[in-house]
């Protein structure tokens, strides 16, 4: 789900994605040393939303590299040197 006032995080890249995480883990630290919980979920739900996204893009770079490792090797099988 994402948050309603978030910029999208498909539409950014892994860097812009990164960049968002840190400033808003500095939000959220600054935020904690007040009493108003409200910010606090408010900026917790950004966080998470970046980072799922940022975890999904991992791992579909590894099942990515997974697979073409797993093509590289199919590859090697067909090959007979005798």
């Amino acid at each position: 789900m994402y948050h309603p006032l978030a910029e999208d995080p498909s539409t950014l890249s892994n860097d812009e994605l990164q960049e968002k995480i840190t400033l808003l883990n500095k939000k959220y630290l600054a935020a904690s040393r007040f009493p108003d919980q409200t910010l606090l979920r408010q900026v917790h739900s950004m966080i998470i939303m970046y980072t799922d996204e940022q975890q999904k893009r991992y791992r579909k770079q590894f099942q990515d590299q997974k697979k073409q490792n797993d093509n590289d090797q199919d590859l090697g099988d067909l090959v007979n040197v005798d």
